[in-house]
Order: C-alpha cells, then structure tokens, then sequence
C-alpha cells in the first residue's frame, strides 16, 4: 500500500516575521531572539496566493488539495497553516480528517508519512519523550499513563537510539525545524514568537492557527535529535517552515539553503519526480511510498 507524504508543512506557509521583525535565531531549541525585519504579511517572497498547480477548484479532492480557502482564513491548501499535507481533509485544524490516523496517544511513529503505525517506517517513541517528561508519575499525571521509562526516550530526553530504519525513510520527508515526530518549531502568524509545538493531533487535538501561544492548546515538545532537520533559522541559512528569506541574518547574503540532500524549489525551480515542493521552506521533500 503506498501513502503519500502527509507533510506540506508548507502548510506553516504564514511568516516568522511580519512587519515587524522576524526570529532569526530560531533553531532546534525554539528561542526567541529577534532577527532583522520580515517581507510584507511575512509570507515568503516565493509563496503565491494559490499553490503551485492550482488554477480553479478541484471537486471532491481533500480539503487540503482543493485549490479552495475551505476555512476562509485567506490561506490555501499546503500555504495554510493548518494543512499537514495534500490528503489532509481538515484545513481548519491541524488534524487530518483521516479515520484512525494520529489516533494513539500513547506511541508515536512517522509523522510525516501518511499513516499511523510504525511497522512501515520503524519510529516508535512514546508521547511522553516528546513532552520532556522525565518520569512516569509525571506522564500518568499528564493522562499518558502506561509503561514509560524515560531511558528508553531517544536524546534529549533519555538514550536510546532512533532506529537507522526511521532516520532513513522519514528524515528526508521532515521539513526545516522538526523532527520525524512531528515537533515543529511553528511562528505566530505576522508575529515574532515561535514556539517548539507537537502539532500530532494525538498530543495537541484543539491546537490551531489562533492557539499557538498557549502550552495547554499547543503541547510544548522536545525535539528529538538526529531524525530530522531540526535546525532551522539564523546562522544555518535554513528557512523554518514560513519563514521569509529577510529574516535571516546578513552572513546568509541574501541567500537560504536546505538540508543536506535537499533540492531548493524557491525560485521555482521543479522538484524530482519522487518529492514536492515545500512551499514554506522552498524546499524538495521526498514522497514517501
């Protein structure tokens, strides 16, 4: 059975900046820090109205590759902040619309690639790792209760490896500023806070586009490290998901890059056969099947 990437994390399509000054600095961490001035709405100066490949609506297509604003936030398809990808049939929330996938609250796998369940993809970690929490009174307490032992958390949280299965097939499907679990380091919209959000609808079921700044909507997460191009913003010329091009620093002269491996469709330029374009990052991610 093939699934398609369920990852346009170019849905977090809306600025890191604004007009008002952008976050720069942003990395794995999701600090604060302020960079230089954004780009008009803060939507990246490659980002159009309409997403590549949209001309007119789509009848009966998701709602999330429709070519139609269904929540009527001025934002389409993978440019809303909401849409996690082009089989998302729910373009006001971060939820899927799909029956039973980002259903378990207890173990996570691949976040980005179409389905739920880890025996495609070898990612499992439990909810509670990507919550920080360190021990298992405090997951029980947090309403994850269940056999967790924080060791058997991959980094920061505790030491066991992210499995070379997981890295491979969903590391390259990950965009800029998350990790394979879906925490994403996600920017209000025209503002200049950022914040490291698990956006699985499993761990954060009511978080939105006007909710981000609160922790008990928007669940804080740890990035786990080493799945993922978790790094984004500032020094590394990465563009975070809907971050404008201005906001990062002088020494990226005018320039962005993607991760390693990674093509750049900021300009317009085609994507391989086997990936899509980004449009919040301008960057290829692969397609997973």
């Amino acid at each position: 059975m093939k699934h398609l990437l369920l990852a346009c994390l170019a849905a977090l399509a809306f600025g890191c900046g604004g007009k008002n000054g952008g976050n720069g600095n942003t990395d794995a961490s999701g600090g604060d820090g302020d960079g230089p001035p954004g780009g008009g709405d803060g939507r990246p100066a490659f980002d159009a109205a309409l997403p590549p490949g949209c001309t007119g609506p789509v009848a009966g297509a998701p709602q999330c590759s429709n070519c139609i604003d269904d929540d009527n936030d001025g934002y389409i398809d993978q440019n809303d902040i909401e849409c996690t990808g082009p089989l998302d049939n729910d373009e006001g929330s971060f939820k899927t619309g799909l029956p039973g996938d980002n259903s378990d609250p207890k173990h996570q796998d691949c976040f980005f690639d179409g389905d739920s369940g880890a025996g495609n993809d070898g990612c499992d970690v439990h909810t509670c790792c990507l919550l920080g929490i360190t021990t298992q009174a405090a997951c029980n307490a947090a309403g994850y209760q269940g056999n967790y032992v924080p060791n058997n958390c991959p980094p920061p949280v505790g030491t066991k490896q992210v499995s070379d299965q997981c890295k491979m097939t969903c590391g390259s499907a990950t965009p800029p500023g998350c990790d394979c679990f879906g925490c994403c380091t996600i920017c209000e919209p025209g503002g200049t806070q950022c914040y490291d959000i698990s956006i699985n609808p499993a761990v954060s079921p009511n978080c939105t586009q006007q909710t981000l700044a609160d922790p008990a909507t928007c669940h804080r997460c740890q990035k786990v490290t080493g799945c993922g191009p978790t790094m984004c913003g500032g020094e590394t010329c990465i563009l975070c998901p809907g971050q404008d091009p201005g906001q990062l620093p002088p020494s990226c002269n005018g320039t962005t890059s993607c991760p390693a491996g990674t093509a750049s469709c900021a300009m317009g330029q085609a994507c391989p056969a086997n990936a899509y374009c980004d449009t919040g990052s301008g960057c290829c991610l692969s397609i997973i099947q």
